[in-house]
């Protein structure tokens, strides 16, 4: 723990590790943080609070990119999200140079409202730029789903609520103005979800179904969220379908990171988690391990704040400081930084009588604590043998002739393991793979490719393959 002042200078751009945190910083720390717009930094740090490098967003536009920045003051504003992907970090902002006085108050038209996606490689892109969102208003969180395509939330009268742009996009699409005063908005599961504290909208909500991308979708409060005054909603974070943290910036001893649990199809508040007396949380995210989980705010307030964790042990859990911001400076959204997830196909593969065998995988994406995750295998002759052959580790670059087998017959995959099944009436197959809800898998690599048997070949080993996937295990 470094419970000391933590600020990061300098520009950078080296790749992000996952396992980090990505704080995102207002000010540079050379003046008073003032209403208008700011030099915005994302900070990286470990968990236990040391210093990695500091990225600075750009401040003049270059190309097709435009600056983005941030209020000073307006602390509803810097939401900060991962791509469901896991390969960038996204944020909302204002395209306009730092010292723009009351940016909050400018025309989208002049100063569009941008989408600054970060790739943990280092790239940086805000070439999204709206013109028709959040006019004369703020702009606040936007997420992505693999970078090309955003959700923001933000507040306007006739622009605010949840907007919906591709990359590069110079207008939006208003997909819910159900409650046009938007705080946070954020992918889980393949669902859009919104944060507000706006009339009836105290707290997290669900955006249609999936990623709507037409207008005329309702924002629907998960049941038994409140629906008077009374929360103070920011970030959230799903630690499973039937347990979401949210983030309360009340300072009143009511705010801190709330626990909302379903049961029955109704949520209800089993307690709060408090930093301290009359302390409270915006940003908010958070990783599970074994059972356990782990959360990281932000706390509320309007400058030099802090970074908190606590691990979820119930109401007695006890709250650490990672590490504080300096004077002039203010953290606002946060991100524990996921292992970018995916499955990526390579080599060739080869026929059997019925056609070139296929792999793939279902059951959603190779995530830690994917109970449903399986390989797939189709047109293999019907009720035939196949084999997959799996391997800890990514797959050849090259492929090896296997004895016995047909000339185009290669092996991708030099295997750990063989799993023998059955190609069922179509010619499909699977083999079930479940993956542990353990933070150590996050970045493990796993190659596959299944080899079906065809005894209509006449060769020793009559087998055909299929090409061979590479699979990134993301948390």
């Amino acid at each position: 723990m470094i419970g000391v002042a933590v600020l990061l200078h300098g520009i950078t751009t080296a790749q992000i590790t996952p396992g980090n945190l990505v704080v995102n910083r207002v000010g540079d720390g050379s003046g008073a943080l003032t209403n208008a717009s700011m030099a915005v930094f994302l900070d990286e740090i470990t968990v236990t609070g040391l210093p990695v490098q500091a990225i600075a967003l750009p401040t003049a536009a270059s190309g097709s990119n435009l600056p983005v920045t941030n209020s000073g003051t307006a602390s509803s504003e810097g939401g900060l999200t991962q791509s469901v992907d896991g390969r960038y970090l996204i944020l909302a902002g204002y395209g306009a140079v730092p010292g723009t006085g009351s940016i909050v108050g400018t025309a989208s038209t002049t100063v569009p409202r941008v989408a600054a996606r970060i790739g943990l490689s280092g790239s940086i892109d805000t070439s999204t730029a709206l013109s028709d969102a959040y006019n004369a208003n703020n702009v606040r969180s936007a997420a992505s789903f693999d970078g090309t395509q955003f959700w923001f939330g933000g507040t306007s009268t006739g622009s605010g609520g949840v907007r919906y742009a591709t990359l590069s996009a110079t207008t939006s699409t208003l997909v819910s103005s159900t409650v046009t005063n938007i705080r946070r908005v954020d992918v889980y599961s393949d669902q859009l979800y919104s944060a507000s504290a706006s009339g009836l909208f105290q707290g997290v909500a669900q955006v249609g179904f999936g990623l709507p991308t037409s207008s005329g979708t309702v924002n629907v409060p998960l049941p038994g969220f409140p629906g008077a005054t009374g929360p103070s909603s920011y970030d959230f974070f799903f630690a499973d379908a039937n347990t979401v943290y949210v983030a309360d910036d009340r300072t009143n001893g009511n705010g801190g990171i709330q626990k909302w649990v379903q049961s029955a199809g109704t949520w209800a508040l089993s307690y709060t988690l408090a930093p301290a007396v009359n302390v409270g949380c915006r940003g908010l995210t958070g990783y599970v391990d074994a059972g356990l989980v782990f959360l990281f705010a932000t706390t509320s307030g309007t400058s030099a704040n802090s970074v908190v964790s606590v691990i979820d042990m119930g109401t007695g859990s006890t709250f650490s400081t990672v590490a504080s911001t300096g004077p002039n400076t203010f953290w606002r959204g946060i991100r524990f930084v996921r292992t970018p997830n995916g499955v990526v196909n390579s080599g060739v593969g080869c026929a059997t009588s019925v056609g070139l065998p296929t792999i793939g995988t279902t059951g959603g994406r190779p995530l830690v604590g994917n109970g449903t995750f399986q390989i797939v295998g189709g047109n293999a002759p019907v009720f035939t043998i196949v084999l997959y052959s799996l391997k800890l580790g990514t797959a050849l670059p090259f492929g090896i002739a296997i004895p016995g087998a047909p000339a185009c017959a290669l092996a991708y995959v030099l295997p750990d393991l063989l799993v023998s099944t059955g190609a069922d009436a179509m010619g499909a197959s699977s083999v079930p793979l479940a993956i542990p809800a353990s933070a150590s898998l996050a970045g493990a690599q796993l190659a596959a490719q299944n080899l079906p048997f065809d005894f209509s070949l006449a060769f020793g080993l009559p087998v055909g393959t299929s090409d061979a996937i590479d699979i990134t295990i993301g948390n």
